[in-house]
């Protein structure tokens, strides 16, 4: 078990690592509770538009000073496709529309993400200011992409886009 629990969220006892459901979990033994841990996912905006992608300097960690593709956590209750417009927004101020569905990023490299959902993206407003966890925003071709970080947007523009297989 990697992710910490001492205490029930129902009735404060402590939890203890019990065999259930094929793995380790915490359990209390006052109220039977059980604590599962659900993962942390993630929605990434892939845009390419007159043969540049736009990509965001992250301004904290992890990947600080570095560049990715907007993203950031789907709230509880978002949709996907709503949390990927919203973080696009929130961290380069354009406002798009959902294309197609990219790619599943299953856990690897994410920084803090389980599941990284990979969408296309296409602008249909807002003027490119960056904000939020992002210090710079900025469009590159395939010839001068700056460092790049996190699985997803290295496999996906790293490697797939600067190669023309995206």
């Amino acid at each position: 078990m990697t992710r910490p629990a001492n205490y029930c969220p129902n009735c404060g006892q402590p939890l203890q690592l019990k065999q259930y459901g094929g793995r380790e979990r915490p359990i209390c033994d006052q109220c039977d509770f059980i604590m599962y841990f659900d993962p942390k996912v993630a929605v990434l905006a892939v845009i390419i538009r007159d043969e540049k992608v736009l990509l965001v300097k992250r301004a904290i960690s992890p990947g600080k000073g570095k560049w990715a593709c907007p993203a950031g956590f789907i709230e509880h209750d978002e949709a996907p496709e709503d949390a990927v417009l919203r973080e696009l927004r929130e961290e380069t101020n354009l406002i798009g529309k959902v294309t197609r569905l990219l790619h599943v990023f299953p856990k690897k490299d994410h920084g803090l993400a389980d599941i990284v959902i990979a969408y296309n993206i296409q602008v249909i407003g807002g003027n490119l200011m960056p904000a939020d966890d992002a210090s710079d925003a900025n469009w590159f071709t395939r010839d001068n992409l700056p460092e790049l970080v996190f699985y997803p947007t290295i496999t996906l523009i790293g490697e797939r886009w600067r190669n023309g297989k995206l």
